[in-house]
């Protein structure tokens, strides 16, 4: 025991400062076990595709069909369910959406056909759609904007362990026997109902409050009139449409929503066809298992590793240059389509796996400085509103029909029209669907981030002034 008595003289102050910074870190630690198990859930039918394909009939291009019908659904959800968590507690928007994905997780095991199993997805889609703009708002305000980026990459590395389990544990069990694939969907879905409790009892944080905790409100003036010459003067409507107009007359959160529409898709598509691609008897062979496996290991290993990467690097350069979130994004979305490129037209394991490997860990690096660049140029009273109206537009216009369009190009290219994935031969068809409709989206997201970024300085500066006169009003 220590002879040394505690101070009576300690700073209160600095006191709560360290619970309160205790309680965030809970709170991150909570939220990212649902962000694990958010993408566990999703990718579990990414890891069985091809079996459950061949059992309950359909063809590859069926597998983008089904994976589009959880995109739509999940898109058109995202503003509803956002502008409910601008109005109410963050926390119980998350807890619902969590325990509705699971349910619908769990469902999923008793498709007997492509029509219940597609309609299966669709429900998933309304429980997923809510917990992304309410959480990210949450964690917003448990995190200020100095070290935004890095707590948003940490926080994305959940997704990515979550993709490698859902791969791995939807291959592992696909190919037990007939219709083991069934019990994914069971074992997935049921643990998500003890997370939904546990961000229920969740501590809703007020509105701003990390960055008013950080910045006095003479600071923020200082540094407002310091750096913008002259600032927008941004007011926070009431009604949704208005609200709405307002957002997306912020350049930079247009830009981040420009570039994501490209990023989405070459995401997305190669999350759903990945597995597949590696099981095809003219690409690599894979079995189930072995695909999953590899396929989760090298997201995993290769995306936390650009995730972390780009979040540090882009709050390291925030310091010298304000559009560094955004810029940080572009540049590692233009190295990837080379990169990409090479990837897919190679037959080589070794060189598919060095370039696939390049190509993921350049793709993530967008993941938390993007994530963090939403919540720094809108309005604190904004934050779940702008993470919804960016997926929408993002979701419906990049990824939503992705799937099947690549689906539906890789059954066009094969001349037998489908028999080529009934005989697993399928693998030259979906690389060059993929060639044709990842590389190009690449690049075009790589020239929309890296000169949108001029405007980032300008809208942070507008979104800080309209907290500050948020707080003179209450």
């Amino acid at each position: 025991m220590s002879e040394v008595a505690p101070s009576t003289d300690a700073d209160p102050g600095t006191t709560a400062r360290r619970s309160s910074s205790g309680y965030a870190n809970y709170v991150f630690w909570v939220m990212f076990s649902i962000n694990f198990l958010n993408y566990l859930d999703r990718n579990v039918l990414a890891g069985a595709a091809t079996t459950v394909a061949h059992e309950l009939g359909f063809g590859v291009d069926g597998i983008g069909y089904i994976s589009s019908a959880f995109l739509v659904v999940y898109t058109l959800g995202t503003v509803p369910l956002g502008i409910w968590a601008d109005r109410a507690q963050r926390k119980n928007v998350v807890a619902f959406c969590i325990a509705v994905w699971s349910v619908a997780t769990a469902l999923t095991a008793l498709a007997t056909n492509f029509t219940t199993l597609f309609l299966s997805r669709m429900v998933l889609g309304i429980g997923e759609a809510g917990y992304f703009p309410a959480g990210t708002a949450l964690m917003s305000d448990y995190f200020n904007r100095e070290k935004r980026s890095r707590i948003m990459s940490w926080w994305s590395c959940g997704q990515l362990v979550g993709i490698l389990f859902g791969f791995a544990i939807g291959g592992e069990l696909a190919g037990l026997y007939i219709g083991s694939w069934r019990l994914a969907f069971i074992f997935t879905g049921i643990p998500g109902l003890i997370l939904a409790l546990l961000a229920w009892k969740l501590r809703e944080p007020r509105r701003n409050q990390a960055d008013e905790e950080t910045f006095s409100l003479a600071s923020n003036e200082v540094g407002t009139r310091d750096n913008v010459e002259e600032v927008p003067h941004v007011v926070v409507p009431r009604n949704v449409l208005s609200q709405f107009g307002t957002l997306l007359r912020i350049k930079t959160l247009v830009v981040l929503i420009a570039m994501q529409v490209f990023a989405f898709f070459v995401l997305s598509v190669n999350l759903v066809y990945l597995p597949t691609y590696l099981q095809q008897k003219d690409s690599f062979g894979f079995s189930s298992a072995k695909a999953g496996l590899f396929s989760g290991a090298i997201i995993v290993l290769a995306g936390m590793a650009g995730t972390i990467l780009g979040g540090y690097m882009a709050d390291w350069l925030n310091r010298r240059h304000q559009g560094a979130r955004v810029l940080v994004c572009g540049i590692g979305f233009l190295l990837g389509a080379p990169a990409f490129a090479v990837s897919v037209t190679s037959h080589n394991l070794f060189v598919f796996t060095l370039f696939f490997i390049i190509t993921a860990l350049l793709l993530t690096v967008y993941s938390g400085p993007s994530t963090a660049a939403t919540q720094d140029v809108v309005p604190s009273v904004l934050r779940a509103s702008s993470v919804a109206i960016s997926l929408l537009i993002a979701h419906l216009l990049g990824d939503a029909f992705a799937p099947s369009l690549v689906g539906f190009l890789a059954k066009s290219f094969d001349p037998t029209h489908g028999a080529h994935f009934t005989n697993n031969v399928a693998g030259h068809d979906l690389s060059t669907a993929l060639l044709f409709t990842c590389t190009p989206a690449l690049v075009i997201a790589g020239l929309i981030g890296i000169f949108g970024a001029r405007w980032m300085k300008a809208d942070v500066a507008a979104a800080e002034q309209a907290d500050k006169l948020a707080r003179e009003q209450r």
